[in-house]
Formats: C-alpha cells, sequence, structure tokens
C-alpha cells in the first residue's frame, strides 16, 4: 500500500479506533474551543477536566460568551485563548471589584506570567492623587464624591504626601503585559500543556512522514501512547496553588 492509500485509509479508520469519538474544534462566540480546553456537550473523551469551559447563550442580538469558573472565585467570561503561547485572557464587567473580592486559583492549572502588587486607595474628589501619582481611576468603583486608584507598589511611597486617601487593599493583580502596569481590563493566566495532542496533530505527524512502514510505526505509537480517550482521562497537570495575596481595609 503506499503512503498516500494508507493515510486516507488510515483517516477514515481514526473513528473506528477510538470508538466512534472524534476531537472537533468547537467555537462560542469568537472563542475556538480546542485542547486542552472542552465544552459540555465535547465527546467525553476529548478535552480535560481540570479546562471546563460553558457556553452562554447570547441574548438580544449579542454573541454567544464563552465562560470558565474558577472553583473559589467563580465565573469569568473568556476574551480569548491564545494557544500558542499558552494564554488564557479573561475578563468581567468591573476586574478591579473581583480582585477586590479575592482571585483564587488553587485547584486550577492555571497561574498569572506576570503577577504585580497594587495598593488600591479610597480617595475623595479633593484628593492631589493625580497630580502625585500615575495610578488608575477605576470608574467601575468609583462615585460622585470618591475615587478607588490602583497603584503598583513599586510606585508607591506610603509616607508621601497624598492628601484625603484611605489604602483599603494590598493585592496581587495578574497583569497582561508587565510594561501595561496602567491597564486592569482584563486578566491573563497561563497554563502548563497537559499530555495530550490537540485537534489534527495526530494527522499532521502521519502527513509528513514518507513511507509505509514510518506511517504504520508511528500509527501503533500514537494510538498506543497518546489514545484519544487518554485526553479527558488525564487529570494530572500541574495545578495552581495562586492566591491573590491581599490585605483589605474597607471600601466605603
Amino acid at each position: 500500500m503506499d503512503p498516500l492509500n494508507f493515510f486516507l485509509f488510515f483517516v477514515f479508520l481514526r473513528p473506528i479506533l477510538t470508538n466512534g469519538e472524534i476531537c472537533p474544534v468547537f467555537s462560542c462566540g469568537n472563542v475556538i474551543v480546542d485542547f486542552p480546553f472542552r465544552l459540555p456537550y465535547s465527546p467525553h473523551c476529548c478535552g480535560n477536566p481540570n479546562f471546563n469551559l460553558s457556553c452562554r447563550i447570547g441574548q438580544h442580538n449579542l454573541l454567544d460568551q464563552t465562560i470558565i469558573n474558577f472553583p473559589i472565585s467563580g465565573d469569568f467570561r473568556v476574551h480569548a485563548i491564545i494557544y500558542s503561547t499558552a494564554k488564557l485572557l479573561i475578563t468581567d464587567p468591573c476586574i478591579p471589584k473581583r480582585l477586590l473580592q479575592g482571585f483564587h486559583l488553587s485547584g486550577t492549572p492555571f497561574h498569572p506570567p506576570y503577577p504585580e502588587t497594587y495598593i488600591f486607595l479610597n480617595c475623595s474628589s479633593q484628593s492631589n492623587i493625580s497630580m502625585v501619582y500615575p495610578g488608575i481611576r477605576f470608574s467601575c468603583l468609583s462615585g460622585i464624591n470618591f475615587s478607588i486608584w490602583g497603584i503598583p507598589t513599586i510606585d508607591y511611597n506610603s509616607s508621601s504626601s497624598l492628601s484625603w486617601c484611605v489604602e483599603i487593599a494590598k493585592i496581587m493583580v495578574p497583569l497582561r503585559n508587565p510594561n501595561h502596569r496602567y491597564f486592569i481590563d482584563d486578566i491573563v493566566l497561563t497554563w502548563k500543556q497537559p499530555g495530550g495532542f490537540s485537534s489534527g496533530t495526530k494527522y499532521a505527524l502521519i502527513f509528513i512522514l514518507g513511507t509505509p512502514i514510518t506511517l504504520i510505526v508511528l500509527c501503533i505509537i500514537v494510538y498506543n501512547v497518546f489514545p484519544c480517550c487518554d485526553h479527558g482521562q488525564q487529570p494530572n497537570v500541574e495545578i495552581s496553588s495562586f492566591t491573590a495575596e491581599q490585605t483589605v481595609n474597607g471600601l466605603d
């Protein structure tokens, strides 16, 4: 059997080898869901159980939303998944509020690639903070007579002449980029890739090889060492113990 015929034969045989369950790539809204992530309706042997997502149906002509749930911190909307660099971008209508409530990744495979400690302050409208520090004003937490600000600890001096402000929290913030200290509209996390192949990788490995013997050997290795159902049965990924360290003094 020549390589091309064998390849086509093996492609059509694959559903039988995996008990009829293949691992398609799904999408929810603008988010592509591929290994190691999975949705509730993904075949049970596809994806990793530590990377479960859900798809929330959009209303009023809005796109569907991809949701991730953290055991302690609750639901966040998935803005994007960048598989090439193992980056997960999550967002919320008010990220600073979620951080103040406590952002915990314990028991998940995720961790922040660029954690930065911030001081959160509650400042009166009469405060001079904007003239003293290049901080971030969180409009979603602020009111008419007060503003909530975030300042990186590397820029903050507690002995400075800062009027009409009270420190309310010291929080570890997962940044998108270490050079973007004044942008906290989303959270970027990363993960260590668990064992297994993403969709199409098995086919790609087979396709690039040129001899029937090599193809046969590779097929045996791939489908015995890395079977489809190993994906769903591999909870042994690196689990994070990250907790956004914080000291909260109260928010008026």
